[in-house]
């Protein structure tokens, strides 16, 4: 999930919170996601839909203990903020790489 998406989730959830936490709730637990799964194959097809030089990958077999799969049920973000993410996989490679690059000097003391 992209940055920007999980930083408008908690501006919704501030914004939202009086109406969403309600007495004698003190507190609720909302999943933010996208609400499906990324498999390797589909990460790596993705970073290459964004870069020039494209990933070399090796297809192998499941490491033990690898989990078939997860991903985030985030129904009552929707419900509760009225927030879904909005950027995809590719925005969040793109932006990820374009931060690199300045990281150092914009974080330095």
């Amino acid at each position: 999930m992209h940055v920007w998406d999980l930083a408008a989730a908690h501006v919704a959830a501030i914004e939202r919170f009086d109406s969403v936490v309600t007495a004698p709730r003190r507190s609720i637990a909302i999943n933010l996601g996208t609400g499906s799964g990324t498999t390797v194959r589909e990460l790596c097809a993705a970073f290459n839909n964004v870069v020039s030089t494209p990933l070399t990958t090796v297809e192998t077999d499941r490491r033990p203990g690898d989990v078939a799969g997860g991903y985030t049920k985030s129904d009552r973000a929707a419900e509760l903020l009225g927030w879904t993410p909005k950027l995809s996989l590719e925005d969040g490679i793109r932006s990820a790489l374009d931060w690199m690059p300045v990281r150092d000097e914009l974080l330095k003391d």
